[in-house]
């Protein structure tokens, strides 16, 4: 399950909604920055700032963890340590969000020397699946709605009732991609047929969350293609995000992913390389992709 983007995109969308899960005192979002990591020319996405109830503004990095990382903690402390340099005069705060009980390393990042603890660092986490999905559902707030399916006690027919209830309450602009959020995080409980039956695919189509995970993969690819020095690297890099893909999508034999590999390898046209990522990302079946990305030719 790729959670990244969505991840990103929920937080920009629905910050405000999210603060009562992260437990620090809050009275008002002022805003969801991305700010650039010069070092590596990565970016910290998901930086809040907040105001208090008492008036304090202060800054809360959220990382969404959905999968297992041993340097976790470290990157936390990292970027937490970044931020105070950058801004020596105001409180920085974090919160890990561990997405499922593979994820979770844990909250305290200790150093010991023969057994002594030299150096404590905790940082604070929310593990999602402690979370009842029926309280988020009852508490009527869009962004942990959208999370209700990683949530404990989930069912179907509470994921349909979460998109009833984004259909009827998110404004318009933010609908179809809400929705299409709440698909991805629901897909180990409904199928992705399913769940676009029942919310209608014209609503799923509106959404642009596609279009943020193209452009963000196809801005890796032309940076490491960049970095390397030659075009090849993009090409190369652009094959791999597909095989990725295919593989967390659809788990096919080892000899359909063979097929596509070397399918794959023989074409050399980047553009249509990015057109068959999206395939492998939009369509509904191994064999739908197979159709799209590689048509029998007409005569």
């Amino acid at each position: 399950m790729q959670t990244d983007i969505p991840l990103k995109r929920l937080t920009m969308l629905r910050a405000a909604d999210l603060l009562p899960l992260f437990g620090l005192p809050y009275a008002e979002l002022l805003a969801v920055e991305t700010l650039e990591l010069p070092a590596n020319e990565a970016r910290l996405d998901n930086v809040l700032r907040v105001r208090s109830p008492a008036g304090q503004e202060y800054l809360h990095v959220i990382e969404w963890q959905g999968y297992r990382d041993p340097a976790l903690l470290w990157r936390m402390a990292g970027y937490l340590s970044w931020l105070g340099q950058r801004e020596p005069g105001t409180t920085i705060a974090g919160t890990i969000v561990y997405l499922s009980p593979e994820c979770d390393i844990g909250d305290t990042l200790t150093q010991s020397i023969d057994g002594q603890a030299v150096h404590t660092w905790h940082i604070p986490c929310v593990r999602l699946w402690e979370q009842d999905a029926a309280a988020a559902l009852a508490a009527g707030s869009l962004g942990l709605i959208v999370l209700s399916p990683l949530m404990r006690n989930v069912a179907a027919s509470m994921i349909e009732q979460a998109a009833t209830m984004l259909i009827q309450q998110a404004p318009q602009p933010q609908q179809a991609d809400l929705l299409s959020i709440l698909g991805v995080f629901a897909e180990r409980i409904m199928t992705i047929e399913r769940f676009a039956q029942f919310v209608g695919k014209e609503r799923l189509m509106e959404s642009r969350l596609l279009d943020y995970l193209v452009a963000e993969k196809t801005a890796a690819i032309r940076a490491e293609g960049r970095a390397e020095g030659r075009v090849e690297g993009e090409r190369q890099q652009a094959r791999e995000y597909i095989l990725d893909t295919l593989v967390t999508r659809f788990s096919p034999t080892v000899q359909d992913y063979r097929r596509v590999e070397r399918a794959l390898q023989a074409i050399e046209d980047l553009p249509r390389l990015n057109e068959i990522f999206r395939y492998a990302l939009t369509t509904t079946d191994f064999a739908a992709f197979e159709r799209a990305a590689f048509p029998p030719p007409t005569d």
